[in-house]
Formats: structure tokens, sequence, C-alpha cells
């Protein structure tokens, strides 16, 4: 994808609200000949960097309390279920870790009545809360509070980006993806080894894929691949490339990044220092095969000679 076109997307969502399939919805009207995939991952890695802007401010003490008083109120009054979803559209948040907030506070309250206190709001006392609150984010079944747990559920299947949920649909993609990866490389009969045998063998920094026999695409040389489900927009390469593939260059030679998703033409920048970027899995594959090397003696060996007294090489 064009640059352009991807700062078009991204001042389409800035104008837009933060409903994800309303918005969704729209910017595949808007922009028809980009991929349904990329739109997607473009807008999700929009909202993530939305909600983390704000965050700080959203998850005040102050703010913790009123959330929670408004759930509470909405419960009381007989209002529909929903009311942290709708809490977190109105504030351009996230319902999932609105949720969770929602769920601190509970949890604190109830311990406060049970004799177990903490040292101020929002900061526990001992990290078994906190622990429990994860679980129950998990399984909303295990909080006993009813119309609590609805709320919970309600808001962790409605947030694309973040909450448990969110979180195992990204990671099952991750794998399939990882997967597909494989299963080419194995219908190929090209050998390789993965990120688990790498740190099995001792590796701190392993890419998806290590190949055992170099391949060449496009005339570069490849050594490992690593797949990423998702686009790649300027501040994820950049931060992969930092965290991730540098390292990969310096412990194994060049390789090759799958964006499977698509990724901005401009980035793919680093080619001549051993880093190509790609949206799919590599056709044009150049392969080494060691069973077409013939012998190419130069004609005239015959006539050289060692000259043993001297340890040189002669003509005569």
């Amino acid at each position: 994808m064009d640059i352009n076109t991807y700062e078009q997307i991204v001042y389409s969502i800035s104008k837009k609200s933060w409903e994800f399939d309303k918005v969704f919805s729209e910017l595949l009207e808007e922009f028809p000949s980009e991929r349904k995939e990329s739109v997607r991952s473009i807008l999700s890695q929009e909202y993530q960097k939305h909600i983390k802007k704000g965050f700080k401010a959203g998850h005040s003490d102050v703010k913790k309390a009123a959330v929670y008083k408004s759930v509470r109120q909405a419960a009381a009054s007989g209002e529909p279920d929903g009311a942290i979803v709708r809490l977190a559209q109105q504030g351009a948040a996230s319902s999932a870790l609105t949720a969770r907030m929602v769920l601190e506070e509970y949890l604190t309250e109830n311990n406060k009545k049970d004799g177990r206190e903490v040292t101020k709001p929002g900061e526990y006392k001992d990290q078994a809360l906190k622990s429990q609150t994860s679980m129950l984010m998990k399984d909303t079944t295990l909080i006993e509070d009813g119309k609590l747990a609805m709320e919970i559920f309600l808001a962790t299947i409605k947030d694309d980006s973040y909450g448990p949920l969110a979180e195992a649909i990204k990671h099952s993609i991750g794998e399939e993806h990882e997967q597909k990866l494989k299963d080419c490389l194995t219908k190929l009969d090209i050998p390789f080894s993965d990120e688990n045998v790498l740190r099995v063998q001792g590796y701190d920094k392993t890419p998806d894929i290590k190949l055992e026999v170099p391949i060449s695409v496009d005339g570069h040389i490849i050594n490992w691949i690593e797949s990423k489900a998702l686009f790649g927009d300027p501040e994820a390469h950049q931060g992969y490339l930092r965290d991730q593939f540098w390292s990969y260059m310096n412990r194994f030679g060049s390789g090759m990044v799958i964006y499977w998703f698509g990724y901005i033409s401009q980035l793919d920048t680093n080619r001549s220092a051993g880093i190509i970027l790609s949206d799919h899995f590599p056709t044009n594959i150049v392969r080494y095969k060691p069973e077409m090397i013939k012998d190419f003696s130069c004609p005239g060996d015959d006539i050289l000679q060692v000259n043993k007294s001297l340890g040189s090489l002669a003509i005569s």
C-alpha cells in the first residue's frame, strides 16, 4: 500500500466515532480497492493508539470511582444490560479495559468489607487481587454478582482489540499464519527450524523460521523468515526493527518479514542491508542445489606441479 493511501485511511478514521464495526464498514465503502484485512488491521492499530494515548487520564482513581458508581446506578435503576459498553462508547474508551476497571473497584470494595484493605485506592496491597481480576475477566461466571458478571462479559465480547477474547483471537490468527508459513515451506521441501527449536539451542532472539539452507528471493539471500499477522505501519515496523529484526540480522544474516495484512511500500528500505518485506509467501524462490555442481577443472591442470622443495606451486 502506498503511504498516501495509508494516510488517507488514517485521516478518515480520525474523523469518525470509535464504534469499531460501524467505522470498519464505512472504510470499506470509502476504500473499495484495498484489502479488507488491511483496512481492518489499520483500524485496529489506530484504535489501540487512541486508547493508549488516553489511558492514564481515563484510569485515574477519581475516574475509576465515577465509572463504578455509574455502573452500579444503572443496575439499580433497571437499565438494560450493556451499561459498561455504553459508558466506554461515550468516552471513546475500550469496553474491556473499562470492565476491568469496574471489576477492580468491585473486588476492592468487597475486600474492604472482609477486612482486607489496600494501601490506597487503585493500589493493591497484594498481587493476588490483581491475579483474581484477570481470572474473573477470563471467566465471568465466577463473579458472584450476576448482574455485574453479565456487564463484564458483554464488555469483553464487544471489544475488538482488548480483553481476554480479543487477545485469544489475535493469538490464534498469529498462530494460524505461522502455521501457513510452515506448511508452505514443508510443501516445497525446504528444511527449517522454528523458534521453539532455536530457544532450546540457546538463542535469546528467535525469528519464527530459521532456514537450514538459505534460499534466494529477488536476488536477496534469505536465512530467516518472520511472520506478522498485521499491517506494517511506520510505528509498528520501526518498533519491530529495533526490538527484533536487526537482532535476527546480526545473529543469522539477511532475512524476510511477511506482513500478511499488507504494509506501506515506502517502508521496504532495508533490502540492501539484508531485510526485505513482503505481504505473501514468495513464489520466485531460487534454491541451492548442490547436485547441479559439476567438476569445473581448468584445462591444463595436469601441467601444474607442486614444487615440494620450495613448498610452492610451480608451472613446468
